[in-house]
């Protein structure tokens, strides 16, 4: 499993392989990018890791900034 870390982490092509969708086909269906077998949360979790977590809060807007702020903290009191 890919544990994003601060720091952007490089990635090798076996790990490129499992969390990219199959064929590395790009697909969305009824609105909804990466539909089936939990791609999307992998390719997600892929983005994190090779970006780091500082660099994907850097181009977030602020208003994300906030709303991903209250999450945090209501997660952390359960």
């Amino acid at each position: 499993m890919l544990i994003p870390k601060i720091e952007a982490q490089l990635i090798n092509y076996k790990i490129y392989e499992e969390y990219t969708p199959t064929l590395n086909k790009l697909e969305f269906f009824q609105g909804v990018f990466l539909p089936f077998n939990n791609e999307r949360q992998k390719m997600l979790m892929l983005c994190l890791f090779n970006m780091g977590i500082r660099e994907f809060i850097s181009i977030l807007p602020q208003e994300s900034k906030e709303e991903l702020l209250c999450l945090l903290q209501q997660d952390l009191k359960e």
